[in-house]
């Protein structure tokens, strides 16, 4: 008499076993944890913060070219958001693992390329493209307007202080992107405050602060770089110079 049919199964292998024997020590009722240490647990909240900058970033920029903000709020909004990026990525530990914009957007699917492209730039849009724009004074009697030509020659003081500390600071040593790129940014800025009218080397300016925005903040520009920096921001200075005469 023939033995019952005994269907074949395959369900008792090793790796079978072990996987299930893994999942059964997993606590269902529990969050998936992606640290296991403090410096791990700071090292993921930054990067949210980043992922956060650039969602922010990128509706701002949009909202901007949209006019639906004014440059008045485009602008101190750009700077912070920027400035709170290059902040987090002072931490070596962070800067190694986001690596570069393209790797983190291809890691993490981002498709935000307002924010990346303002990113790269390291600049508002304001700085890079100034607008010309017109100040309306209050006329009531008891706000008297305040005299244009004092602002005017406070901003081209700020502007001309601006000028001098960054080459001195560059006479100094100062080669690291975070040492220089806050002053070069603050001269840019100055620069704008008092005109918007273009003027020979301030396309250089730009240049530079697209240059040392691309560099990590402890990287270091070259002495051929640092010489051809102080050139080229000496040569702005002198066309700024000769403008106010």
């Amino acid at each position: 008499m023939s033995q019952p049919y005994a269907p074949t199964t395959y369900t008792s292998s090793s790796s079978f076993l072990s996987s299930a024997a893994m999942r059964s020590k997993i606590p269902l009722n529990e969050d998936a944890r992606l640290y296991r240490t403090s410096a791990q647990r700071d090292m993921y909240e930054s990067l949210a913060e980043i992922y956060s900058i650039i969602v922010t970033l990128d509706f701002v920029e949009k909202a901007y070219v949209k006019d639906s903000i004014s440059q008045g709020e485009y602008t101190p909004v750009c700077s912070k958001l920027l400035a709170q990026y290059n902040t987090i990525l002072k931490n070596q530990a962070v800067a190694a693992e986001l690596g570069d914009l393209d790797r983190f957007c291809a890691r993490y699917d981002i498709e935000y390329t307002s924010a990346i492209s303002r990113l790269r730039v390291g600049i508002p849009a304001t700085v890079e493209n100034p607008v010309t724009k017109e100040v309306d004074y209050p006329t009531a009697a008891s706000s008297p307007a305040p005299n244009k030509s004092a602002a005017s020659a406070r901003a081209a003081a700020d502007a001309i202080g601006n000028f001098i500390t960054f080459m001195d600071a560059l006479k100094l040593n100062y080669k690291a992107k975070d040492q220089l790129h806050p002053l070069l940014g603050e001269l840019m800025t100055s620069l704008n405050a008092y005109t918007t009218q273009d003027f020979e080397g301030r396309g250089k300016i730009i240049e530079w602060l697209i240059r040392l925005n691309a560099m990590k903040a402890t990287d270091e520009i070259s002495d051929d770089q640092a010489r051809q920096l102080l050139f080229d921001i000496g040569d702005a200075y002198k066309a700024f110079y000769a403008m106010l005469e």
